[in-house]
């Protein structure tokens, strides 16, 4: 029991035959205080304090920090709460000797695309083969294109959207939800970026399946194509896709070879490659972070926003993330 100023006062008041809830109320001190001063009265008969003696006993002994080392080494993604319990110790104990005693940290897992050997080994191919094309080739001529699905009610961060609340609101209707429908409304974008600029945002409604036609008529044809023409005004460019089907169809190779020549065919650019895109790696990041905790009535209203922050993305960052 922690020691309390108040057990002569406690001591005094209960031997003249006070109850333990007129005790605390006279001196304005917690029940369980009295109630806890009156028990040790009652089985010592005095408010006096037991002193423990020797030093408190640890759980962190040699034994202890060995079976977490190994249990650790087994499996290094083990809960420290499912270990503590499993050893029947505190969970701050188990934290003190990963971090103490083992010098371990927790990280969260990065996230990466799963690549099988035969994958890895094309992809090292092909990077080898880009390699020997952008010696001859600029890489700040490469338009980088890639498509994203937008919704209008964006998905909440669970690890930062939180509530300040006291212990008796929690279960209370105070305790707000975070929420998302089902099927929330949706929009497809594409979109692409150079060194020096950037293409339209071009909306692809949720009904409308990326076919072929599709693909080459209002994606290649009705805005990639204007764009370039004006942007690099007859100059050299390159452009790069990853292959959907509708992106490697016989029909949009075809367009691809009379409107985009020098475009980067699945000879050279690699599958499974995100981390090779600045479009997968930084700027689809950027324009969500942009447009980040934000419900929209409409998806028109999610494209208008949309379009503001694809505005305000400057030529710098264009510039420094492509040559990242």
């Amino acid at each position: 029991m922690k020691s309390s100023p108040h057990r002569p006062s406690i001591e005094l008041l209960f031997k003249r035959g006070l109850g333990s809830a007129e005790i605390a109320r006279r001196l304005q001190i917690s029940s369980s205080t009295v109630r806890n001063v009156v028990a040790a009265i009652k089985k010592r008969g005095d408010a006096s304090e037991v002193k423990k003696s020797g030093r408190p006993r640890s759980v962190n002994t040699r034994n202890t920090r060995a079976i977490i080392k190994k249990r650790i080494i087994r499996n290094d993604g083990l809960s420290l709460n499912r270990m503590a319990s499993q050893l029947g110790i505190a969970r701050s104990t188990v934290q003190s000797i990963v971090k103490n005693d083992l010098k371990l940290k927790s990280y969260k897992l990065r996230r990466g695309q799963y690549l099988s050997d035969k994958s890895k080994a094309m992809r090292l191919e092909k990077c080898r083969k880009l390699l020997q094309h952008f010696q001859v080739r600029r890489v700040s001529d490469v338009i980088w294109t890639d498509e994203k699905i937008f919704t209008i009610e964006p998905l909440p961060n669970r690890q930062n959207q939180r509530q300040l609340l006291s212990k008796d609101d929690s279960m209370s209707p105070k305790r707000r939800l975070a929420h998302n429908r089902l099927f929330p409304k949706s929009v497809m974008v594409w979109t692409g970026i150079t060194a020096t600029g950037k293409t339209p945002l071009v909306f692809i409604e949720r009904n409308v399946k990326i076919n072929s036609e599709v693909y080459q008529k209002i994606v290649l044809m009705d805005n990639l194509l204007p764009w370039v023409t004006q942007h690099f005004a007859g100059g050299p460019f390159i452009l790069q896709q990853d292959w959907a089907p509708s992106h490697g169809s016989r029909s949009t190779l075809a367009v691809l070879e009379a409107h985009f020549p020098g475009f980067l065919d699945k000879n050279l650019w690699p599958a499974s490659s995100p981390d090779l895109n600045p479009m997968d790696f930084s700027v689809w990041g950027m324009l969500e972070g942009k447009i980040a905790g934000k419900v929209f009535a409409t998806v028109d209203d999610l494209k208008a926003a949309l379009e503001v922050a694809w505005a305000s993305i400057d030529d710098g960052y264009l510039r420094r993330t492509v040559n990242s």
